[in-house]
């Protein structure tokens, strides 16, 4: 079996400021909205009770109000979910494959996610199982972030998790029988659908990895050697933001180093996924929105 042995100083260096990555969402980005009444009728700015309508200087009953309502828990789900590791000498995938997974988070004024817990089940690397619960079953940290606007222009929106008590710390920690021990810190950012610019208990959060920092170089520890090698990530960073990616470590002896975690710093990392999230009926909007 192909062993993890490369990564150089420098690419432990120009990942290192993932850990930033709660910090790195401002509150004058998209932040979340409910509809509500407005305080006298005939005063509000939409005539539609969820706010669907265009906004006028008065006339409607209703009104877009920066915040979370009730901040009702939003319960998620999904189906097939990868962990893709790209391995820097052999430029292939060692995926860690798990079959579904379910989870909540809340919300909180004015752009922030709290209290995010996931479980994935059926979970694989190389066929043989991968477990930090039970068998098969991989639990996250709680997680906390913010929003973000990966393109403001565009009006897409993205979600972004750390490890909620220590940011920077791990997000993940299990063991799969065919790698060893691994260990994910940084962050991923996912794409939020449904329920930006319009009010609704229902949303995607989607996590679509690719080639999105492009080529990189890594210095071979034993040959002396340079590779150059293209990892899989999530979206790199939000507009204006740092680069905050997902960094995965392994101890084991598929890397060469099976009493250590190896590449220190981890290596660039990409979720893939997609959540189907029912809660509070709230929208995500540019701040100052009516």
């Amino acid at each position: 079996m192909t062993r993890i042995k490369v990564v150089g100083l420098a690419l432990v260096a120009v990942f290192a400021i993932a850990a930033l990555s709660a910090s790195a969402a401002s509150a004058a980005g998209p932040i979340w909205y409910t509809c509500a009444k407005a305080p006298e009728k005939g005063k509000g700015h939409h005539t539609e009770k969820n706010c669907s309508d265009a906004a006028k200087e008065t006339g409607g009953n209703y009104n877009l109000v920066a915040g979370v309502g009730k901040g009702k828990v939003t319960k998620d789900k999904g189906g097939a979910a990868v962990l893709h590791s790209i391995n820097p000498e052999a430029k292939v995938d060692i995926p860690v494959e798990c079959a579904s997974f379910k989870g909540s988070f809340s919300i909180a004024a004015p752009n922030l996610i709290a209290k995010a817990n996931t479980t994935f089940s059926k979970c694989k690397a190389l066929g043989a199982p991968c477990e930090n619960v039970k068998k098969e079953t991989i639990a996250t940290k709680t997680l906390a972030g913010s929003l973000g606007w990966i393109n403001k222009a565009g009006k897409v929106v993205g979600s972004d998790l750390v490890n909620e008590e220590t940011p920077g710390s791990y997000l993940a920690e299990f063991k799969c029988e065919a790698l060893g021990e691994i260990r994910t810190h940084g962050s991923a950012i996912a794409q939020v659908v449904g329920n930006v610019g319009v009010i609704n208990g229902a949303s995607k959060t989607v996590f679509a990895p690719g080639p999105y920092i492009g080529e990189q170089h890594a210095g071979c520890v034993e040959e002396k050697c340079s590779i150059n090698w293209t990892p899989i990530v999530n979206v790199p960073k939000f507009e204006g933001g740092p680069l905050d990616i997902l960094l995965t470590e392994v101890k084991g002896g598929i890397t060469g180093h099976p009493t250590e975690f190896y590449p220190p710093g981890g290596i660039p990392s990409g979720q893939e996924g997609t959540s189907e999230n029912k809660g509070e009926k709230v929208g995500i909007y540019e701040e100052g929105s009516l």
